[in-house]
């Protein structure tokens, strides 16, 4: 932690140093409510680590003031501290707090500062541990079998982390170096969570490392408040705000890992709803549809606000309203929800890799759609993600892809029915970039029965003048013979974007039929209301009006039966195909 404040500081400078340094670290908050336990009370100093005992009591460090709490926040037992404690964890019965007195993040490596020990039922000071090895300052601290890892400071420009082990009687073991990359002011909270050890960090950036302290991952992530590991698994993260008038104030919200998404769905997966394009700004009705059809799994293909904007603000404030809605409250509550994103709400109206705010606005959407802590989007340029649901002889993998952020400029020309588009064989030009192709191969060779591709735009009909896969035929054939190399049987695309739903199918070429299967739009009508042409339309009919999609998979029956349908604002099915997975396996020519 940084080291004490020389001299004597009013209350006042003290709270309005306190609001510079926080402002310096909590990003906007526009994601959906999240249910968080507040610590009672306001302090003279910001929050600077949390811990929990197993009986589910919360300890709090607020740099002065060390404060006990229920599982619910209320204060149980507080006390006054010196200056400056940090972060602290629980073991056997006491506290074990990382404190700085001074020269913190010297480069000279003079830092003075120890382990406070108090016991936890107490809060009275049990002992005190020097620990002269972490020369830039103590500030962050956590325990696992017996042995305690303290961190903290870390002069600019360094490229590592150290952690510097200790037995249970604070005699010094090792330091383990941690190649990841420079962190502001080194690392100023940790946690043993999940089976890995977790550490946060100022300036947004959690750290992920193996049990033997190997990298695992660095994600855009803000817990350099407090991290710990949440009852029943999943983490505890930690967050503040500071006021001239009211002190500082503390919380903590527990969040799933990335691995835990999965686990949210064990059973085989039945009824998975998906959907595109929403006028953040109207109402959208066809969402108590949705609500009606209670699917375990909803997927949001793209264009879910109409953000179109440099703004990032502006992008907030849209994903706000779409937010607030009542119906869609509802359904983030009660089944998984997961998401990419289209051009409207990637900023850029027809945008792809020239778009100079992508990286922006990827940090928005991840706010928004609340990725967890170590999500591979956190760590990575892109929104493309995947998860494998339900046992092992019924998986089902969801692979979201993004056809954004990395996409070519499209060629244009003379404008037809769907736009101003024509396809362009450069085989230089690219849908996915490298790593989401070498990514979507490694995805391919996991093991699963079904497999549902989600691309915001159309795959299957032809170029038209819209925006499509077959803008770019050589990436478009390069997902076909990525399908036929990886033997990935049981495939399905679902689309969105064209504000009506078709089924499409593709047969030449293929070792099996390639469905996809277009639903669009949630709250929008198409004005044209007629469909452009499209060679590989399964079905005669297409449906112009609000509609979202449905997949049903019947797992009883011996040869498992997929059956889509298109449902309109009445709860009518408009468009349905049913298809045996035996009709969708893999084999050789």
């Amino acid at each position: 932690m940084p080291a004490r404040l020389s001299g004597k500081l009013s209350y006042p400078r003290l709270i309005l140093l306190a609001i510079v340094f926080v402002s310096l670290i909590v990003p906007a908050n526009i994601s959906r409510a999240t249910e968080s336990i507040h610590c009672e009370g306001r302090y003279r100093h910001h929050l600077q680590g949390v811990c929990q005992d197993p009986a589910g009591n919360l300890y709090w460090s607020f740099t002065t003031t060390l404060v006990k709490t229920d599982a619910h926040g209320k204060v149980l037992k507080k006390v006054d501290v010196a200056n400056h404690h940090g972060d602290l964890c629980y073991a056997d019965g006491q506290l074990f707090v990382a404190v700085n007195y001074g020269q913190f993040n010297n480069p000279l490596g003079k830092a003075d500062n120890e382990v406070v020990v108090y016991l936890a039922e107490t809060l009275e000071q049990q002992d005190r541990h020097k620990i002269p090895q972490v020369k830039h300052g103590a500030g962050g601290i956590a325990s696992h079998n017996g042995k305690f890892i303290v961190v903290g400071g870390l002069p600019e420009g360094v490229e590592e982390n150290y952690l510097y082990e200790y037995n249970a009687s604070f005699e010094f073991q090792e330091r383990h170096v941690l190649k990841s990359g420079w962190t502001r002011l080194g690392i100023q909270a940790a946690a043993f969570a999940d089976g890995v050890w977790w550490f946060g960090c100022y300036g947004n950036a959690l750290l992920k490392v193996s049990s033997d302290f190997e990298m695992l991952g660095r994600y855009s992530f803000d817990c350099g408040y407090g991290i710990e590991q949440a009852r029943g698994g999943g983490l505890l993260t930690a967050g503040g705000k500071s006021s001239a008038d009211n002190g500082c104030s503390g919380w903590v919200t527990k969040r799933p890992t990335h691995q835990m998404i999965a686990d949210k769905i064990q059973k085989p997966l039945q009824r998975i709803g998906f959907g595109s394009c929403i006028k953040q700004q109207n109402p959208a009705p066809l969402l108590s549809d949705v609500l009606d059809y209670q699917p375990e799994l909803f997927l949001f293909m793209g264009d879910n606000i109409y953000g179109d904007t440099e703004d990032m603000t502006v992008l907030r404030a849209k994903y706000q309203a779409l937010g607030a809605k009542p119906e869609f409250k509802e359904l983030t509550e009660k089944s998984l929800v997961l998401a990419t994103w289209d051009d409207h709400d990637y900023g850029l109206n027809d945008g792809g890799a020239e778009f100079a705010k992508r990286d922006a606005s990827q940090q928005v959407f991840s706010e928004f759609w609340r990725d967890v802590p170590d999500s591979p989007r956190r760590e990575r340029p892109g929104v493309y993600d995947a998860h494998i649901f339900g046992p092992e002889s019924k998986r089902v993998q969801v692979i979201l892809l993004d056809t954004r952020f990395f996409r070519s400029n499209l060629k244009t020309g003379e404008r037809r029915v769907g736009g101003p588009y024509y396809p362009d064989s450069d085989p230089k030009l690219t849908m996915l970039g490298n790593d989401q192709w070498q990514w979507l191969e490694k995805q391919l060779l996991q093991p699963a029965q079904i497999r549902i591709v989600v691309s915001s735009i159309q795959f299957a009909p032809t170029a038209a003048g819209q925006e499509t896969w077959a803008n770019l035929p050589a990436e478009k054939q390069r997902f076909l013979d990525l399908i036929g190399r990886t033997q990935a049987s049981g495939l399905i695309i679902v689309s969105g974007d064209r504000h009506w739903s078709e089924f499409s199918r593709i047969t030449d070429g293929l070792s099996y039929p390639l469905y996809d299967f277009t639903s669009s739009s949630i709250n929008q009508l198409h004005s044209r209301g007629t469909p452009t042409e499209n060679p590989h339309r399964l079905l005669e009919k297409t449906y112009h009006l609000e509609n979202f999609g449905t997949i049903d998979i019947d797992w009883n029956q011996e040869d498992p039966v997929i059956k889509v349908g298109i449902v309109d604002l009445q709860g009518k099915t408009q468009l349905s195909h049913s298809v045996q997975l035996s009709e969708l396996q893999h084999h050789s020519k």
